[in-house]
């Protein structure tokens, strides 16, 4: 081999050395950015289904209750110490959906620095039957 054809392959082999680490740094960054937001999406999937049960089971709680006790705690409601773990100044409200107050409707709000969307569950009233109906 003579000299000319040595420093051809040698800055061939530089040019190949610089895009494959280039290549490298853009493959790493992607997969870390795609780790994080997988992450977050996970997160946020498993912070959902925790606000969903927590008002599947006030619902449930108030379906129960005498419509004269049902007004109270509709007025009172608290996340538990799981949703507050979560965001410490998070809310339930609840509300009727109609005149006949046969549906309610209960919000979970974060109140969290990064906007996420509120939960909302709806759950319809049966006639409340007293003990003495049973």
């Amino acid at each position: 081999m003579n000299k000319k054809t040595t420093n051809t392959r040698m800055a061939f082999a530089s040019t190949e050395l610089v895009v494959a680490c280039s290549l490298l740094a853009v493959a790493i960054s992607v997969i870390a950015m795609l780790a994080v937001k997988t992450t977050r999406l996970w997160q946020d999937s498993r912070h959902q289904q925790i606000a969903i049960e927590e008002l599947s089971w006030e619902i449930d709680h108030l379906t129960r209750l005498n419509p004269e006790a049902r007004l109270p705690a509709m007025e009172n409601l608290e996340p538990s110490q799981l949703v507050k773990s979560i965001s410490p100044n998070a809310s339930i409200t609840a509300s009727w959906c109609d005149e006949t107050k046969t549906a309610i409707a209960l919000q979970l709000d974060w109140n969290t620095s990064q906007p996420k969307a509120p939960v909302k569950l709806i759950g319809w009233m049966e006639p409340w039957m007293g003990e003495e109906d049973q």
